[in-house]
């Protein structure tokens, strides 16, 4: 009598525990959710100030640079390859999207989908994360983000996420345990997403931005001055070419 009281008992205490573990994910959950979407709304204000302030700049400059590079390739009777040409951004590290796309660009993001694409999931839980990923390498090929897709590319425990497990999948999910699978792998997804924007190297220099600001200095104001001090420079080069 006394063992059949001790099962019993702890019978009940299970779902008691998995419901109060739901709770605490599904509350830090909502947090991350909260903080992602703050990341990404950052972000976005950030690259349309930093596009308007700085991106037409480096455009111009690109622009100019290359003329000077083709005029000085026509007066040593040198074919220029559209292919190696080689943008000089070193006032600023972070591509832009007014930079124009290359081959070898292409051929990182293709490799990069080779890797990540959905259509290599196993289930509907792994194209997520692999479609998460994909979304991230969109991002870097329109911009030029020649590092994010190699950080992609390179990423073991990246790519160990990707493929995950699929625990649950057959379970009903009205199942208490399985419904705390998936708010982990939704919790994970979500996290995924926030260390994403935090490497991004556009974040990493809002981030720069905002310490020299609270310093009492506009560094993009600041970059867009060394710019235009280049494309002087620039222009004046060129017009020693005929």
């Amino acid at each position: 009598m006394h063992s059949l009281s001790l099962h019993s008992s702890s019978i009940e205490t299970i779902p008691l525990d998995l419901e109060t573990e739901i709770k605490r994910i599904e509350g830090l959950l909502l947090q991350r959710r909260d903080e992602l979407t703050t990341l990404q709304e950052e972000l976005r204000q950030f690259k349309a100030h930093y596009t308007q302030v700085v991106g037409s700049r480096l455009a111009e400059l690109n622009e100019i640079e290359r003329a000077v590079k083709e005029a000085e390739e026509r007066a040593l009777g040198i074919e220029i390859a559209e292919d190696e040409e080689d943008w000089d951004d070193s006032d600023n590290p972070q591509a832009t999207p007014t930079i124009p796309v290359k081959s070898s660009l292409r051929k990182l993001f293709w490799s990069v989908a080779k890797v990540f694409h959905p259509d290599h999931a196993g289930d509907e839980k792994e194209a997520r994360r692999r479609h998460s990923i994909m979304a991230e390498a969109s991002r870097a090929y329109r911009e030029g983000d020649v590092d994010g897709l190699h950080n992609l590319l390179g990423d073991e425990q990246l790519k160990f996420y990707c493929a995950g497990t699929h625990a649950g999948g057959d379970n009903d999910p009205e199942d208490l345990a399985d419904k705390l699978v998936s708010l982990k792998e939704e919790l994970r997804t979500v996290e995924f997403g926030t260390k994403r924007i935090k490497l991004d190297s556009l974040y990493r220099l809002k981030f720069s931005v905002d310490e020299e600001a609270r310093q009492g200095r506009d560094a993009l104001a600041e970059m867009e001055e060394r710019i235009k001090r280049r494309i002087v420079k620039a222009r004046r080069r060129l017009e020693h070419f005929p």
